[in-house]
């Protein structure tokens, strides 16, 4: 009897024991993080007592609280609806908060910067007002990213290649982030529900989430590598109509089929290569400065890593893993798919106006960022955010060689459908296999003009499927911003 007795007082002291050690854990060691995870909602509810402060671009409150009669005081309201949903996100009483919503949270309920009258409100008892974000976004391009992408599916990017400030970041599809920041939660679950069960993923911001192939726009990478390492403009490669691929029984075609244009006595130079995107020399190119070489140079432009960035943001990767990036290592034939923007080569289309920025800046890589200054209730300047650029992506002398080349293109290559009287355009074209079967490519455009450089991406060829190409589909998008950037400063000058 005395044994079992023991043992009973045993297992209750064990289980007190056990007890004991979870309170502590919870209400010391792990009490902040229940405390700000997003899906806490006594958290929200607490929240919804603060009149959230407005997110502001180019003068338009895209995210704002307005007061109710309802328990929660205040609710937030999207004025734009779907058009900056992937930079605001939501606020959520059921799912928490996105976008800025939630990486900007303690700025917004006033939290963040600490000051003296926020602290004087909790004492007090009164509705505390939080704080302003004030972006870098250029309105109008955003509308006309929006309306030239249409109802095809794909993603825009532009930011200001000397500051990194993101211009205009666009996906489609989309969705209202209004539907998820009612007081309603029937009908907020009933919206998420929908948005989750939509194959094409609305809630994903293909401009900054979303890794594609890149195809031929991988190519500007490509030629900066081969600039910084030896390899002239000039300098000329075999121009077979197929490259047989080392190791394999395999051969690398251009597009259209043939030996590329421009070629002289079977050869062809790498800048000629580039203007008319020719499959074989890049392969040929990357293969000779070699796979380490590629991937030093890609990792000088952020690759391998995800980009330091408002929002959570996917890396661009040379070898892509379901969940990041594998270890670049890259044999001959890799290699040479490598060169032309296909085997596992991954990028976003952020990241791809950041490559463009560099070559039109003098080879910095600027961070992206979406946030300006943060203000409070009256206005005053609280901070102002201008990251530095994170360091030389390759040589000014490299930059200044590509950009002639890139320009080029635009003037008499792949990407003279963009061309623009009394602009200084450089681009280049793309058009990536996806490896699924029965799909068209995706088209790409990627380019830089005085005060922009933007990266479009359209999926499967958009309307125009398997008779796409970067220049037709894509390139108008890139277009249209740049032209509108352009009247704007005439018209200010």
């Amino acid at each position: 009897m005395n044994r079992s007795i023991r043992r009973v007082a045993l297992t209750l002291g064990l289980a007190f024991l056990a007890l004991l050690v979870q309170l502590n854990y919870t209400q010391v060691f792990a009490s902040k993080r229940y405390a700000e995870h997003p899906a806490n909602r006594r958290l929200l509810v607490k929240e919804y007592s603060t009149q959230r402060g407005d997110v502001i671009a180019g003068g338009e409150v895209i995210a704002r609280s307005v007061p109710t009669d309802d328990r929660l005081k205040y609710l937030r309201e999207y004025p734009l609806d779907a058009l900056m949903s992937e930079i605001s996100g939501y606020y959520s009483l059921v799912y928490g908060g996105a976008g800025l919503e939630r990486a900007y949270n303690s700025y917004l309920t006033g939290n963040k910067p600490a000051r003296v009258e926020s602290i004087v409100d909790q004492l007090l008892g009164r509705d505390r007002k939080g704080n302003s974000l004030l972006l870098t976004m250029d309105m109008e391009l955003q509308r006309i990213a929006a309306e030239k992408l249409g109802r095809q599916r794909g993603a825009v990017a532009a930011i200001d290649p000397q500051t990194g400030a993101v211009l205009a970041l666009f996906s489609n599809p989309t969705y209202n982030p209004n539907a998820l920041s009612s007081h309603n939660t029937g009908a907020i679950r009933r919206s998420w529900d929908f948005y989750q069960n939509d194959p094409s993923n609305p809630l994903l911001s293909r401009s900054f989430q979303e890794r594609y192939p890149p195809g031929s726009t991988f190519k500007i990478l490509v030629a900066a590598a081969a600039l910084e390492n030896g390899i002239k403009p000039t300098d000329t490669f075999p121009n077979p109509t197929a490259l047989p691929l080392p190791l394999t029984n395999r051969t690398l075609g251009n597009f259209g089929g043939g030996a590329c244009r421009g070629g002289s006595g079977g050869r062809i130079s790498m800048a000629q290569g580039l203007r008319v995107s020719c499959n074989t020399t890049f392969a040929q190119i990357g293969m000779q400065i070699g796979a380490d070489k590629l991937v030093a140079q890609a990792e000088k432009l952020g690759m391998q890593k995800p980009p330091v960035f408002d929002l959570p943001a996917t890396a661009s990767c040379i070898r892509t893993a379901p969940r990041g990036c594998a270890e670049p290592t890259l044999d001959e034939p890799q290699t040479a798919l490598s060169s032309i923007g296909q085997f596992d080569v991954r990028v976003t289309p952020l990241q791809m106006a950041r490559l463009v920025a560099a070559v039109a800046n003098g080879g910095m890589l600027v961070r992206p960022h979406l946030v300006r200054e943060v203000q409070d209730y009256t206005g005053a300047i609280l901070e102002t955010i201008a990251p530095p650029a994170e360091g030389q992506a390759f040589s000014a002398g490299t930059a200044a060689t590509l950009k002639a080349m890139m320009i080029d293109v635009v003037q008499n290559g792949t990407g003279r459908p963009v061309r623009v009287p009394g602009i200084e355009i450089g681009g280049k074209t793309g058009t990536a296999e996806t490896g699924a079967e029965g799909k068209p490519p995706h088209s790409w455009f990627v380019a830089f003009a005085p005060g922009i450089s933007v990266a479009v991406i359209v999926e499967n060829g958009g309307d125009l499927g398997d008779e796409a190409t970067g220049g037709r589909v894509a390139g108008p998008i890139a277009k249209a911003m740049i032209e509108a950037l352009s009247r704007r400063g005439a018209e200010s000058g």
